[in-house]
């Protein structure tokens, strides 16, 4: 009788603990609780190094920075590069970190420990960067997009983030925003060009933040944006003019 009840039991407890298992793999496979962690994002960001944006990587830069760690979360790619007038040839990015992913077997302060060390690694590293002083001669934000592009090619799970740090004056061999004359024509032409030879990003589906827009005048300011405001709907991303100033007002919680 006694040895009845004990196997009795012990059905009991292996089928809850099958149970509870089924749960947690349907949990993973199906869908997340209300309680579930948001799903886990790429987020690239670019920073200007043209000798014009010295002042703004050690204020409006830096600002942007503080409001991007906060909203760092568990899963998230980081990835930090520069926009010079090489960026497309020397490309190598300065950060490329993820943050750690809890699981359930996950020692609690273990790891809060790697949490900690790799958000401090990408602090480092970024306050390494923005603590140059040396400028590029030029300013290669169109060909960034393209890195962008190839960056963001592998990443099918996560959400794409590209946030572009820069007063998006591009100042190349073909093309200076701060001198020609930007008008429908001009904006059209552009476009054709790229797209003719191949040169177009593919930014479907990312979602564009700038920070740090300046130029000359208003006029010339709005011109600018306005440049940008097509190249990206164009190139398929997620832009709005919302998102696109001299200052990051916020991250993740605009529209």
């Amino acid at each position: 009788m006694k040895q009845r009840h004990l196997k009795l039991l012990r059905l009991i407890f292996i089928g809850a603990l099958l149970l509870g298992t089924q749960g947690i793999w349907s949990a993973e496979a199906f869908g997340k609780s209300e309680n579930s962690p948001p799903n886990p994002r790429a987020i690239i960001i670019f920073v200007d190094m043209s000798g014009s944006t010295n002042q703004a990587r050690r204020t409006v830069y830096k600002e942007a920075f503080e409001k991007i760690y906060p909203n760092l979360r568990q899963g998230d790619r980081v990835v930090v590069g520069t926009i010079t007038s090489r960026s497309y040839i020397d490309f190598k990015p300065t950060v490329d970190e993820e943050i750690p992913k809890k699981t359930l077997w996950d020692n609690r302060l273990q790891f809060e420990k790697k949490l900690t060390n790799s958000k401090e690694k990408i602090r480092g590293g970024v306050n390494k960067l923005l603590s140059r002083e040396r400028g590029s001669p030029l300013t290669e934000i169109l060909d960034s997009l393209n890195i962008a592009d190839t960056i963001f090619h592998d990443e099918k799970e996560r959400q794409r983030i590209l946030v572009i740090l820069s007063d998006m004056i591009q100042d190349s061999k073909e093309y200076n925003f701060e001198k020609d004359k930007i008008t429908d024509e001009y904006i059209n032409n552009v476009i054709t060009y790229r797209q003719k030879n191949n040169l177009m990003p593919n930014l479907t589906g990312i979602k564009v933040y700038v920070a740090g827009a300046s130029a000359a005048d208003s006029n010339r300011f709005r011109a600018v944006q306005t440049f940008w405001d097509r190249y990206f709907t164009k190139s398929g991303a997620d832009f709005s003019p919302h998102r696109y100033g001299h200052s990051l007002i916020s991250f993740e919680n605009g529209p």
